[in-house]
């Protein structure tokens, strides 16, 4: 994200306890939250990755940027595509939103693979730059000389559908926030989309805490 690469390990120092807790309490509930308690992770992990990019341009290390600039990229082109979906197929009671939710964690895996596995066979469809104090993460797609880059992004926002279309308002909540915060990354920090949207995202996770301490409490009520 932007500033430097304290604000990301900062950012993870705080996340990954925050999800470490919360996976803890998680395991006592009844509703099955692991998997929703995991997101906070996730993204303290993806954080750790961009601080890394930063120290990698620091160093003036080619390898180390690479390296952990698709550690990072990882995250943001594969892993959220198929792991929303997955927490929300976990929570749902619904058999026909279970059903939906599976379809799309294979659209998501069918997705992630098409934006992720190029960068990985070939090095020069990767390009990393600071650009505004943010980092700045230029990709080659397969699908570039077929889809614009704004309707490949608008693609890329239904990631939070399955948030939206769960039953559980939890859930609703948080894809409400994420996709906000996607909008805002997208209109004001359009030069740096994937970093901006990926901490504000990162930052909306440790709503999650809250809702397993409520959910918590909730149960010890009953």
């Amino acid at each position: 994200m932007c500033f430097s690469a304290g604000v990301s390990f900062t950012s993870a120092a705080i996340l990954i306890p925050a999800g470490l807790v919360s996976l803890n309490r998680a395991k006592h509930l009844k509703n099955t939250y692991w998997a929703f308690a995991l997101i906070p992770i996730a993204f303290g992990m993806q954080q750790i990755f961009e601080g890394l990019v930063w120290k990698s341009f620091e160093a003036n290390d080619a390898e180390l940027l690479r390296q952990s600039a698709l550690s990072f990229l990882f995250f943001s082109h594969f892993f959220w595509l198929v792991w929303i979906p997955v927490t929300c197929y976990f929570v749902e009671n619904s058999e026909k939103r279970k059903t939906l939710f599976l379809l799309m964690i294979a659209v998501g895996t069918a997705f992630g693979v098409i934006l992720f596995m190029p960068l990985l066979i070939n090095p020069s469809w990767l390009t990393v730059s600071v650009v505004n104090h943010s980092i700045h993460y230029s990709t080659i797609l397969i699908y570039d000389d077929h889809v614009s880059r704004d309707v490949g992004t608008i693609a890329y926002m239904f990631v939070m559908l399955p948030l939206m279309l769960s039953s559980d308002r939890y859930h609703r909540i948080l894809g409400l926030l994420i996709f906000i915060s996607m909008v805002v990354s997208q209109v004001f920090f359009n030069f740096a989309f994937v970093s901006v949207w990926c901490y504000f995202a990162a930052i909306i996770s440790l709503y999650i805490y809250v809702v397993v301490i409520q959910s918590e409490i909730k149960e010890y009520q009953v």
